[in-house]
């Protein structure tokens, strides 16, 4: 497979080549999805990255140090019930209208009101205190509501409406000219944007699959592209492999509960001992080397080497003693083998695991760990679907998901009980109150410091009980023009929203 790719990417780099003389002032990129829902911030637009036509109070750096953006200062108060926010001065939409402490307070409020990714349960008002200062009252303490801060971005209170996410007005680096769906975006620079200017006056975003965007690329005519692992070594001449760390994870939602109806348990994942079998025989080593020739690496959480993440990250013992280990504990809990799947009182252990479908490596995955456990008498049939239809099995399924973030709420909103079945967070209904009252603790710490045992504490309560078998954190991959300087990109969080874009204002075209 690899020969043939090279092979092709040789002859279209003849036919096409790809010319670095004069400097463009447009730049043709595939970074990934089109938001089904559009670019609006209330609805999750922009909640991984910077949202590129939006500005947030708060941004990351490359480090993932905290910098101002519209917020020049942030204060919170003693009690830890009040975040008080200075905004900067002479702010204008991408319209020529000016940003007030208003539109900070509808973006908020709207926020709040609408079923949306974001939580702001905890908050109880917005407060205008003068023309460039807002306060923000909570219910209780929480010393993780400064990522709403950074993860939403605002929205003017003068023009937005129900359609806003097709054409939106924002204060962020880039305002959207066209979008014809399913094809294209073109964007042009924000002539009012009050940070540093693109060197890029325009963008065409274009929307492709896996193996048309690597067809367009070796044609000549992207400029960037993200890439699978298994392009990474086929690249035509005159492009240059990026590859940014990340958090971004992949795994295994287990349904956690016995089944309650139809639609919500199972039987067989709900039990420990079938999970814990499963996840001593992934051999996630193999994973990372043969599946993904070692663009990523081992996956045991959903933080692993954050702050908030595990301590310790288990050993891995050789994989025939994991597998006998696996076999003797199945024997153990009473699960027989009949027939090749083992039974236990009428029970199968045959599940259906579903991925999403046209993604190569979530493909990948799901089909070697199916391999994998096989020798357990585990029967896993992989399902590649759409993301509407996972949605309707997630809670009785096992679902091959993926995350990572730049917040340690990330860990609360995928663990605790109160998210069980809401979006696609607790999708297996995964409930321990101990666990519980841990990740409240953190929420509640008085400092960031004092909330890190917390987080790890939880860590420790949750590799107890698998909800998850993590799998692999990937590399994020991107096929670039030689002459295209990407500066310094940060630790990218999950995939939504082309986390790449993060530090657009940096690119440089380099060649003369």
């Amino acid at each position: 497979m690899r020969t043939l790719l090279v092979i092709i990417s040789l002859f279209y780099t003849l036919v096409f080549v790809n010319s670095a003389s004069a400097q463009p002032n447009t730049l043709t990129i595939a970074l990934g999805a089109e938001p089904d829902s559009g670019f609006d911030p209330i609805y999750g637009w922009g909640k991984y990255n910077d949202p590129l036509f939006q500005s947030s109070l708060i941004k990351r750096g490359s480090k993932l140090e905290l910098a101002p953006d519209l917020a020049l200062s942030w204060t919170l108060s003693k009690d830890k019930l009040n975040w008080d926010i200075k905004l900067r001065d002479g702010v204008l939409f991408s319209d020529g209208t000016q940003l007030t402490a208003e539109d900070i307070k509808f973006t908020f409020d709207t926020a709040k009101g609408a079923a949306t990714v974001h939580d702001l349960t905890n908050l109880s008002k917005v407060i205008i205190t003068s023309n460039d200062s807002l306060s923000f009252e909570l219910k209780n303490p929480d010393i993780n509501f400064i990522d709403n801060f950074i993860n939403l971005g605002i929205v003017p209170a003068h023009s937005y409406n129900s359609g806003y996410g097709q054409m939106p007005v924002g204060t962020g680096p880039f305002e959207l000219v066209r979008w014809d769906r399913g094809q294209q975006l073109i964007v042009k620079v924000n002539p009012y944007y009050y940070g540093q200017k693109p060197f890029f006056e325009k963008l065409l975003i274009v929307f492709s699959d896996e193996d048309s965007r690597y067809s367009r690329l070796v044609a000549g005519q992207l400029d960037l592209a993200a890439i699978a692992p298994r392009y990474a070594q086929a690249l035509p001449a005159g492009f240059k492999l990026w590859s940014i760390e990340s958090v971004d994870n992949r795994g295994i939602s287990w349904p956690m509960q016995n089944v309650q109806t139809a639609d919500i348990g199972n039987d067989v994942t709900a039990q420990l001992a079938i999970r814990q079998a499963i996840d001593k025989v992934i051999d996630r080593d193999v994973l990372v080397d043969q599946l993904l020739d070692g663009h990523a690496t081992v996956a045991y959480s959903i933080a692993d080497g954050l702050p908030w993440g595990p301590a310790e990250i288990p050993i891995q013992k050789p994989h025939d003693k994991q597998l006998t280990e696996a076999i003797a504990l199945l024997e153990q809990s009473g699960w027989k083998l009949i027939d090749s799947v083992r039974q236990k009182q009428g029970l199968r252990a045959s599940m259906t695991l579903y991925y999403l479908a046209g993604d190569s490596i979530r493909e990948q995955l799901a089909l070697t760990v199916a391999q994998m456990v096989k020798p357990l008498g585990i029967e896993i049939r992989p399902k590649g679907d759409s993301w509407e239809n996972i949605y309707k099995h997630m809670h009785n399924q096992p679902v091959l998901f993926g995350f990572g973030s730049h917040s340690a709420s990330e860990v609360r909103f995928v663990h605790h009980s109160q998210y069980r079945g809401r979006d696609y967070y607790n999708a297996g209904y995964y409930a321990n109150a101990e666990l519980d009252a841990v990740l409240d603790g953190a929420r509640h710490a008085a400092s960031w410091e004092e909330s890190l045992p917390y987080w790890r504490q939880a860590q420790e309560l949750i590799r107890q009980d698998l909800p998850w078998t993590w799998l692999v954190n990937l590399r994020h991959l991107y096929a670039a023009n030689r002459c295209l300087d990407l500066g310094h990109p940060g630790i990218e969080p999950h995939g939504h929203g082309w986390p790449l874009a993060n530090n657009i204002s940096d690119w440089r075209w380099t060649c003369q």
